[in-house]
């Protein structure tokens, strides 16, 4: 590695966990989103609608061979310091109300390396 690199490394990279949530599609990952903000000030994380084949129900066809219908569901991403990860995980999965049925699923990753990044003062929160 040279110098600037290992630099970089050293004085910028922070240890962090990448928490995954598939939800279901019904608002709670606006829901979560918003109180990740404003309780935990947390600014590094996203929503993506997905297709979920079982991943909230049990999966049916209405024929044999087929493949199961898709639902759809929203994947939340949430990068999160490594020291903070247990807590928030539980902070994630209430909030979230992920023991609910067919409430979802939540899975933290293993101690990961990022960049810090903050948002600038006075940007407000998205419109509903």
């Amino acid at each position: 590695m040279h110098l600037p690199e290992a630099e970089f490394a050293v004085t910028l990279l922070q240890p962090a966990r990448l928490m995954l949530c598939v939800l279901p599609d019904d608002g709670t990952d606006r829901h979560l989103l918003l109180q990740l903000r404003a309780e935990r000030g947390i600014v590094q994380a996203d929503s993506t609608p997905c297709r979920g084949v079982s991943v909230l129900q049990e999966a049916s066809t209405a024929r044999k061979g087929q493949l199961p219908e898709p639902s759809f569901v929203k994947l939340v991403q949430i990068i999160v310091a490594e020291a903070e990860a247990d807590a928030l995980f539980d902070y994630v999965y209430a909030t979230a109300r992920i023991g609910r049925p067919g409430g979802g699923m939540l899975v933290l990753s293993r101690p990961i390396q990022v960049t810090p990044y903050t948002l600038p003062e006075g940007v407000p929160n998205e419109a509903e």
